[in-house]
């Protein structure tokens, strides 16, 4: 007897099961309900790949009794491609994923002390390049490494860390956390690699961090083992942003991740922390925007930059990427540099760039360097589809743990982007979104005919049962995804 037939069954004997499902939406079935089951679990499939059931290994200690820490993972990673917000919404949800335990079972493992977010998402990154060697290489292999932050905005002032942070988009000041990535080109896709909270105003001696005394003082104040992960990135919050920087550029070279160019805006490229990068690394290369009227040896004249652009010697013109550059190879502290001065049009506004790769061109310069753009792709996105700083949780180990959470999922469509080759990260999002709401959709439709024919039995008396299932499913071609051997419906799921 086919499993589909036990199971309905099972459900047969069980029709007050469907009290609690919805399954009014009728419309919602037509539209979306497809003769192809397209299979919905690809978490688990790409889970699988980077063989972290193996790896969760290293969480034993962390959780040696109750639910793993893998299971725990496995529900996390897929909330936001069920339309499910937050753990809280997980257990008010219609439809739950297959989940062990409680609610509170998935807040203690994220406030979890113990665990080392970091090392956990620098894991997931290494095993995630070792795959993406088995792609084809793209034309332009260059793998570059970009720092960059972002506002992750706030309401609550009682959140563990938060301060005063000033947005430079809308000149205003808001309350939350300055969230400092390094995210990782490989030449195809952006994936994040490391990340710090951080906030500001800490001179202020009236409102220090902008929050009153009163405000300070009802902020949760969370204790933690002075040797534990959490500790660290707690003290994270108060450090020189170049400085973490340097720590996470020193982590990544660490673990052999591959870096051709370092990619900076304007904020963080000064020649001090050049010379920092290049101590570490001294076969990387670093393109910046550079802000500074610093004095540059140029055939052995001092001149500044302001002096370089009114040169006499004419300037040069790239079609292709519509602007006007000087170029010159200089010295700035030391350091030998090519500097691109470069404007868009005529009317434009000059700005500096430089390279310490001397031998590249103006156009490769900046090809190379617009990669940079990618990390603003991923904030938008990652804000947008998954939920990066929505969480509400005033305890900051919470925050760090559901931001690696975002950063692991971001992770995971770069791969199925990287594996089906679709256009952007966003379509990815919704085609995976889709495949969950088609599965929840065909379940509830299942249901549905199990409590039709029940009922049909109840008036009739004759009908038999599982025979009429039998011949709908051998006769009707719509339904026929039920009886599909390489994708087939997790009947136990259903069941439980």
């Amino acid at each position: 007897m086919p499993d589909f037939t036990v199971f309905l069954r099972y459900q047969h004997k069980n029709t007050n099961m469907l009290q609690n499902k919805d399954i009014a939406k009728i419309q919602e079935i037509k539209t979306l309900f497809q003769a192809s089951w397209t299979q919905p679990e690809f978490f688990s499939k790409h889970l699988e790949l980077f063989k972290f059931s193996k790896s969760s290994r290293l969480f034993q200690s962390v959780k040696g009794s109750g639910v793993p820490f893998w299971e725990i993972m496995r529900i996390l990673l897929v909330l936001p491609f069920m339309d499910i917000k937050n753990v809280g919404s997980l257990f008010s949800n219609v439809v739950i994923p297959n989940s062990k335990g409680q609610k509170d079972v998935y807040y203690r493992a994220l406030a979890n002390q113990k665990i080392n977010w970091r090392n956990l998402l620098l894991l997931f990154v290494k095993r995630y390049l070792q795959l993406d060697q088995k792609f084809t290489a793209p034309k332009d292999n260059v793998k570059c490494l970009i720092f960059d932050d972002t506002d992750i905005e706030k309401r609550g002032k009682k959140i563990e860390g938060i301060s005063k942070i000033h947005n430079h988009v809308t000149k205003h000041f808001i309350f939350g956390y300055k969230l400092l990535v390094a995210g990782y080109w490989n030449g195809s896709v952006f994936i994040p690699v490391d990340f710090s909270f951080h906030r500001e105003n800490k001179e202020n001696k009236i409102k220090k961090y902008g929050l009153s005394k009163k405000e300070l003082k009802k902020q949760k104040r969370g204790l933690r083992n002075d040797k534990s992960p959490v500790h660290k990135r707690f003290k994270e919050l108060n450090s020189k942003k170049t400085d973490i920087v340097i720590q996470m550029f020193r982590r990544i070279n660490q673990r052999k991740i591959s870096v051709d160019y370092i990619l900076f805006d304007s904020w963080f490229t000064s020649m001090s922390l050049i010379k920092k990068f290049l101590s570490i690394n001294k076969n990387v290369n670093i393109i910046g925007m550079y802000k500074y009227n610093s004095k540059l040896i140029v055939e052995g004249k001092e001149l500044s930059i302001k002096q370089l652009r009114k040169q006499s010697t004419k300037v040069k013109r790239s079609r292709s990427m519509k602007l006007y550059y000087h170029q010159y190879i200089a010295e700035i502290d030391g350091v030998k540099v090519s500097v691109f001065i470069t404007k868009r049009g005529t009317n434009g506004a000059w700005h500096t760039i430089i390279s310490t790769n001397i031998n590249l061109s103006f156009v490769k310069t900046i090809e190379i360097y617009n990669i940079r753009w990618t990390i603003e792709v991923f904030f938008k996105e990652a804000k947008q589809l998954l939920g990066l700083g929505k969480s509400q949780s005033t305890n900051f180990d919470v925050q760090v743990a559901q931001t690696t959470v975002t950063m692991i999922q971001y992770l995971l469509v770069s791969l199925k982007y990287r594996m089906e080759a679709y256009e952007t990260i966003g379509g990815m999002f919704k085609n995976i979104k889709q495949d969950y709401i088609e599965h929840n959709l065909n379940e509830r439709l299942l249901l549905a005919i199990v409590e039709i024919l029940s009922v049909l039995e109840l008036i009739i008396g004759t009908i038999d049962f599982e025979e009429t299932v039998s011949k709908l499913l051998l006769y009707s071609d719509s339904l026929s995804f039920f009886n599909d051997k390489k994708n087939p419906l997790n009947l136990t799921k259903l069941a439980a």
